[in-house]
């Protein structure tokens, strides 16, 4: 569930980043969000998610390594009309990781190697999340690099994980994972809805967010 709550902040982010433009999540990463919410809740088991989650995971291979014809009967439905942002293809890529690895838990259908024999789930999307927003916070609190050197980027890094903007944002995601320990079943669905309302950074922030 922590992994859960920490897309569910990020994503309403993107959204609010997205919103000056009138623009909405691509459709395939909001369906993918509720499944897993669903998931959470008791009311889909992987295998009824087996064949979206296969046809997710070869769409987002697609997009990182060409064009390979991808088609599957979920295409008009969930992927004609998505264009994500390229904030989204990052939520996109921890979605459909988690969804692959619950698939492949269960014993369901796996097409892709990198997901076979998962024993549990990962906390590869807060971890990779966190990494980026060290980038991110130099452009927002205008920290400066001398170059692009190395070394010249790790002191930007450093100075950054200083700063009350990405603190806020590792103190946001050690909440959410703690608030998913002591989580109760019953407890879920209200934490979804509240979720929807979280951002990752501060809002006014979010706009920005997408611009780098």
């Amino acid at each position: 569930m922590g992994n859960l709550l920490v897309l569910e902040r990020y994503c309403n982010t993107v959204q609010q980043g997205l919103t000056a433009d009138k623009a909405q999540l691509c459709v395939c990463l909001r369906y993918a969000q509720g499944l897993l919410w669903d998931y959470l809740g008791g009311r889909v088991a992987a295998a009824d998610f087996q064949d979206f989650a296969n046809d997710y995971y070869a769409w987002l291979l697609e997009h990182n390594v060409g064009p390979e014809g991808f088609c599957s009967e979920h295409f008009a439905e969930y992927f004609a009309d998505s264009c994500p942002d390229a904030y989204e293809w990052f939520a996109v890529e921890w979605s459909c990781g988690l969804l692959m690895q619950l698939v492949s838990i269960e014993g369901g259908r796996v097409d892709h190697e990198d997901f076979e024999e998962c024993e549990k789930l990962d906390f590869y999307g807060p971890l990779c999340m966190l990494d980026m927003m060290e980038d991110v916070c130099i452009g927002l609190t205008d920290t400066p690099v001398v170059s692009n050197r190395g070394t010249d980027l790790e002191k930007a890094m450093t100075q950054v994980r200083k700063t009350s903007l990405f603190q806020e944002i590792v103190m946001h995601v050690q909440n959410d994972l703690q608030t998913a320990l002591l989580a109760a079943p019953t407890e879920y669905e209200a934490l979804r809805k509240e979720y929807g309302q979280y951002t990752i950074i501060p809002e006014q922030y979010a706009a920005r967010m997408l611009e780098y």
